[in-house]
């Protein structure tokens, strides 16, 4: 018997890329919803009561109102906007924070879809806070560079059109530090300050990379980067989402930020030196950063495999 589907904003760039993902799996049966009613509030509540599972792929005044009209119905939703990712009745839906919180996704109706920056610096700073090497008051600074898909249809008409001298160099942006992701790599991360954080998008499609430097003499445990690396690959061991690189690899000392374009699952590296460690998360911010991470806790959530349908390295 086929899963039923519906994907409330598929005409975003997010729904788009789970539409076309789930429309050619056999599993899968997608509720369909005319263009016309698309916001229709009874057209919308319809499709919920049809749908076994529901995406909400909207800005995130628009999905408050969609988990309002979900009450009532029968329906299992995954949120991709920022509103309730880290709610209370909502699971954070990144499973390899631990097998506990895989299990609690596969069981929940209700999961927050991570944030595109936020995946990558959890996966970073979390297996470190747990092992007790970054303490919670640490003053974390994260770099994040993305490719413009990340910034929507608008931001890709910008850059695929005729484009300003501005749109050919990398622009930094979040300059007030109130980025929408810093409230989820706090809660999960348990830190005690919101990190300075620093995105930056750049001139290519779609790719991401997130580093968090560390100065050791400010961790909690005296720890070389080696030490730093074996945390992470111990987290991680088995995992099919999120691959730590051999200890030493620096890509021949450039990391592009588009190298796991494509893909839905994570890379990540740990370089510098024994006192200012470097470790960089890389990801296509619309795989594991969004839709790839959307299917992944749907399928958790069908009881399946959670690889099926998505492109791993």
């Amino acid at each position: 018997m086929k899963t039923k589907v519906f994907i409330d904003g598929h005409e975003g760039t997010t729904g788009l890329r789970i539409h076309e993902r789930l429309s050619t799996r056999q599993d899968i049966e997608l509720v369909p919803i005319a263009d016309d009613v698309r916001k229709d509030p009874d057209a919308i509540r319809a499709c919920m009561k049809q749908a076994d599972i529901a995406f909400l792929c909207l800005p995130d005044g628009a999905a408050a109102e969609a988990v309002t009209l979900a009450e009532g119905c029968d329906v299992r939703l995954i949120d991709t906007s920022t509103g309730r990712r880290v709610a209370p009745g909502w699971i954070y839906g990144f499973p390899e924070l631990s097998p506990q919180q895989a299990a609690a996704i596969a069981k929940s109706d209700r999961v927050g879809n991570p944030g595109c920056h936020a995946s990558g610096a959890i996966s970073i700073l979390q297996p470190l806070t747990e092992a007790g090497i970054v303490p919670a008051d640490y003053p974390v600074t994260a770099f994040s560079l993305t490719g413009y898909s990340g910034g929507g249809k608008k931001m890709i008409a910008q850059y695929e059109g005729d484009k300003g001298q501005d749109l050919y160099a990398p622009r930094q942006y979040g300059l007030v530090q109130q980025h929408k992701h810093l409230p989820e790599i706090v809660t999960i991360c348990h830190l005690t300050q919101e990190p300075v954080f620093t995105p930056i998008v750049d001139d290519y499609y779609s790719g991401m990379e997130v580093m968090i430097p560390f100065f050791s003499h400010l961790l909690a445990k005296k720890v070389t980067a080696h030490d730093v690396w074996q945390v992470l690959a111990s987290h991680y061991d088995g995992c099919p989402f999120v691959h730590v690189l051999p200890f030493g690899e620096d890509k021949g000392g450039f990391i592009a930020a588009n190298d796991m374009s494509g893909y839905d699952d994570m890379e990540i590296l740990v370089t510098g030196n024994d006192q200012r460690i470097m470790v960089t998360s890389l990801f296509d911010n619309l795989g594991k950063g969004a839709s790839g991470a959307a299917i992944q806790n749907m399928n958790l959530m069908m009881g399946i495999d959670p690889t099926t349908g998505l492109n791993l390295t």
